[in-house]
């Protein structure tokens, strides 16, 4: 992938994945919960603990890995059933329509995947027919958490830019986990780990470039959003392997990422793990109109930069994809003022995305103009707008 990508965001042949329906059984909170979508902007109204949180994960679960709460499959059981949980939905992906289902496996070690009726290997088929992105509280802290809680929220957005992401990383993990368990049963064969090193290597050099690549891209799209009310978010990435990639072409900076690895092997035996390598990547977010990093922004100038950073990758993954992911926003909008709700509700009617929202105060909604709402009570919801 080039860092010199021409972005496209004024192409009118693009396609809008949408939800049309979806159903839930003995899902966290919910027996069986069904729910009709039409594709306009949806808010879903409802008090705390109502279940609109469960509703947002299940679709989540619509994209590979464990959905928006990172849970294991057999806690989304519901508290007062033994059965296992399942959920369904009816999708419209590129003018054909897709019946997707997804319940927790017998062993309740994992989770299998039909789609129109046919079990599927994985969930690596899902971005295929459907795109999703979310928003939620947990990630309001982002910018002063950890570095792997960064490289996680970064790497998710990847995943639906670049779709062997999440495959690439799953293969570097593994290698990563054989190489330390050497290290810790104290039998090391170095032929053995020259093979297992330049595995790493490759891997390694193909997910920095995704970042890179994603990140520049990113930015560009960052730079299009003028609107004063918002703040500019400009995103870079920090790590090892990442300096390699921007300053080398890739053959030469897989010789010397396995230069690396094999020049870390003593220091890395005493201390049972691997110490560099692209799982210790960072990523910096600065306001760029104040040149200042994120983390030393307020409260309300972060959660507005991740806002910009979630809408700015909707038309970047679409510029790609030609096709618009589902976004899902859990108690969000409280978080602005009146008048960055309406520049983000301006925002989200130009790009037309499918969103599903929630929240408890139904005035947030109501000024907003023309989407849909609904009340969520004792697990039913009541269309009132």
């Amino acid at each position: 992938m080039s860092q010199d990508t021409n972005i496209d965001l004024e192409n009118s042949n693009k396609s809008f994945d949408q939800i049309k329906s979806l159903k839930l059984i003995n899902f966290r909170s919910h027996s069986d919960f069904s729910l009709s979508l039409s594709g306009k902007p949806l808010a879903i109204i409802g008090d705390n603990g109502a279940g609109k949180t469960n509703i947002l994960e299940a679709i989540s679960l619509l994209s590979p890995g464990r959905g928006m709460r990172n849970s294991k499959f057999s806690e989304m059981v519901k508290d007062d059933n033994s059965m296992p949980w399942g959920v369904n939905f009816n999708i419209l992906s590129n003018g054909k329509n897709y019946e997707v289902s997804s319940g927790l496996r017998d062993n309740q070690k994992g989770r299998d995947i039909k789609i129109n009726s046919k079990k599927v290997s994985g969930s690596s088929a899902l971005p295929e027919i459907i795109l999703l992105s979310w928003l939620t509280p947990s990630m309001d802290q982002i910018f002063n958490e950890t570095p792997s809680y960064r490289r996680r929220f970064i790497d998710r957005l990847c995943a639906v830019y670049e779709k062997n992401h999440t495959k690439n990383i799953k293969i570097y993990e593994k290698l990563m986990a054989e190489r330390n368990s050497s290290f810790k049963s104290k039998v090391l064969d170095n032929v053995w780990l020259d093979a297992l090193e330049n595995q790493m290597s490759d891997v390694s050099i193909a997910i920095a470039e995704t970042r890179l690549t994603f990140i520049s891209d990113l930015n560009k799209v960052l730079e299009t959003n003028l609107d004063p009310v918002w703040p500019r978010a400009h995103l870079e990435i920090y790590g090892f392997v990442e300096n390699l990639v921007s300053s080398w072409n890739s053959g030469k900076a897989k010789e010397m990422l396995c230069n690396e690895f094999k020049n870390n092997r003593e220091r890395d035996f005493f201390s049972k793990r691997t110490n560099e390598g692209v799982h210790r990547s960072d990523l910096l977010v600065n306001e760029k109109n104040k040149k200042i990093e994120a983390k030393k922004c307020s409260t309300g100038e972060q959660k507005s930069l991740l806002m910009g950073i979630i809408l700015s990758h909707l038309e970047l993954v679409s510029s790609f994809k030609s096709r618009y992911p589902v976004l899902l926003l859990d108690e969000v909008l409280a978080h602005f003022d009146k008048i960055r709700r309406k520049s983000f509700f301006k925002q989200i009617q130009e790009i037309g995305s499918q969103i599903i929202m929630t929240g408890t105060d139904i005035s947030v909604f109501e000024e907003l103009g023309d989407l849909e709402i609904y009340h969520l009570n004792n697990k039913k919801v009541t269309d009132i707008r």
